[in-house]
């Protein structure tokens, strides 16, 4: 394997993981959410990666009820056609 097929496939395998951490914990605030309706899995799409890059070493589903309503800026982007509650700006 030449040195760039190996730096392809740490990439995708780095990539890999952080989709299935930002799954888990897109699944577990909607398993939470008294209202699935109003979210928009897509709005994880922006604010996954953050979290992954800060959390990823914590496990997904406990940190999603850790910070289940706290979504601060990104409350925008998962509940978009809901005003943000003073919890999710309070972040």
């Amino acid at each position: 394997m030449s040195l760039n097929e190996e730096a392809a496939t740490s990439r995708n395998h780095a990539l890999a993981e952080a989709l299935a951490w930002i799954s888990k914990f897109a699944h577990a605030w909607k398993a939470i959410e008294p209202a699935p309706r109003s979210l928009s899995i897509d709005g994880f799409i922006i604010w996954g990666p953050v979290l992954y890059e800060k959390h990823k070493g914590e496990d997904p589903v406990q940190l999603a009820r850790q910070m289940f309503g706290q979504s601060g800026s990104y409350a925008k982007y998962l509940y978009p056609g809901r005003e943000p509650r003073p919890v999710d700006t309070a972040s």
